[in-house]
């Protein structure tokens, strides 16, 4: 038995969110060629899922990670919202579920299949560099103990998430005004925002639904964006949406279209960046316009291929695709498949990048999916021998979304059901009966 275990190849994942824990998962199921450690630096699993007070820094002086208001459910349904093997045990009256009900998911996910055991919390990952014969050395700091660990393995998992790096972008006069500004990184509650004028910038999942948050408290809440979706949504009455900004002055904003009105705060609601901080530049990894490369599949380091990221790619059904990305992972560094040659990854990349360019995606949009989701998870699956995504799955999804740009105030009324690989049952708000749906992914 030790000497099996001697045999084995040693993988470091990082983090333990929905994506870490489903690579301690695969990687280390019965008969795995592999022993794992994880390095998650909060003393909990669940990554963006947990909430917390806390902005800005840490105890230990390390920036926040979880992104979670306390108002928070999820925008996608509970019932593709699942890891393999392990669905959703309730509530069987709802699909649209609270944060803290998705994190007692992965907290009992992480108790079924025994990960735990497998987890170094409070260690922080200071820096990942390559050694010779495609193997790492990872420097991590367990931070309860002050103690610097320099350990060596065969293959690096980087589950660290989307969503803990804001991005901030840069608006003519912001430096001049005298209110509050804040990322929606560091939104917890409304009550800051009580009888207050607040400009809120982008009109993403999380834009809407913080401004839908506020908009209960606030005096008024004025929602700048450029997404033509929203343009018939249905608003609250002191919720009005305005054009981009042209320019902020002390007390206020100037937009595109001339109009002025005065605003106690601003709060970002523009998105995130990658970021990965703790990879040496000898791993090759760059993020340009927040496009990270180069990545084969957005996914394998290209120029060192024993490096994956899980959970990358956006606009997308992630649990299903985490899932299907760790197993890929988790096929090659195996050696049941074999990878194409560098030069073959380095073409299908450009090729797909071109692609998406030419369809009129821009340079920070390149990991983004959505219509592509089905031709990116049958090329992975293609490649490693591996069963794609149902496709009921993502009909789910798309179907979700459109629910969500229709009737924003009842779309988590819905309910769900999943039927077979083809069909699911929905039930609308104020519908005696469910509807049974197929199908009908059209691949973009």
């Amino acid at each position: 038995m030790c000497l099996a275990q001697e045999n084995k190849k040693s993988v470091a994942i990082v983090g333990c969110g929905g994506a870490g824990l489903a690579a301690i998962k695969h990687f280390t199921a019965e008969g795995s060629l592999f022993k794992c450690v994880a390095f998650e630096q909060t003393d909990n699993v669940g990554g963006t899922w947990v909430y917390t007070d806390r902005v800005g820094k840490d105890k230990y002086g390390l920036p926040v990670h979880s992104s979670m208001y306390k108002s928070l459910r999820t925008n996608l349904p509970k019932e593709i919202m699942e890891l393999q093997g392990f669905p959703h045990k309730g509530p069987e009256d709802k699909s649209y579920v609270a944060a803290n009900e998705m994190l007692k998911y992965l907290e009992d996910y992480a108790d079924h299949f025994d990960l735990m055991k497998h987890i170094k919390f409070h260690h922080h990952v200071k820096e990942i560099s390559p050694l010779e014969g495609n193997r790492w050395r990872v420097t991590v700091i367990d931070l309860q103990e002050n103690n610097v660990e320099i350990l060596e393995f065969d293959g690096v998992i980087i589950c660290i998430g989307n969503y803990s790096n804001p991005a901030i972008p840069e608006v003519p006069g912001i430096e001049k005004f005298r209110g509050i500004k804040m990322h929606s990184h560091d939104y917890r509650d409304s009550s800051v925002f009580k009888d207050k004028s607040i400009a809120v910038i982008g009109c993403g999942p999380s834009g809407l639904d913080i401004s839908f948050d506020i908009a209960k408290v606030a005096e008024k809440v004025y929602l700048s964006h450029h997404n033509q979706r929203v343009k018939n949504m249905k608003f609250p009455s002191n919720m009005v949406q305005k054009t981009d900004i042209k320019e902020v002055v002390e007390n206020g904003i100037v937009f595109q279209d001339g109009s002025y009105e005065q605003v106690d705060s601003i709060l970002y609601c523009t998105g995130y960046n990658y970021k990965y901080p703790f990879l040496s530049p000898e791993c090759g990894i760059r993020v340009e316009n927040n496009h990270v490369k180069p990545l084969f599949k957005h996914v394998l380091n290209i120029e060192h291929p024993t490096m994956y990221f899980i959970g990358i790619p956006t606009n997308t059904a992630g649990f299903c695709m985490i899932d299907l990305q760790v197993q890929f992972a988790k096929t090659f560094l195996e050696g049941r498949m074999k990878l194409p040659s560098k030069e073959e990854m380095i073409e299908d990349t450009r090729l797909d990048v071109e692609l998406r360019l030419a369809s009129g995606l821009r340079p920070k949009e390149l990991h983004m999916m959505g219509r592509r989701s089905k031709d990116y998870y049958d090329s992975l699956a293609s490649l490693s021998g591996l069963e794609s995504v149902s496709p009921v799955v993502l009909q789910i999804y798309f179907d979700g979304i459109d629910r969500f740009m229709c009737d924003f105030s009842h779309f988590r009324e819905d309910k769900y059901k999943l039927l077979d690989k083809d069909h699911y049952m929905v039930k609308f708000p104020n519908e005696e009966e469910p509807v049974m749906r197929r199908q009908e992914i059209v691949s973009n």
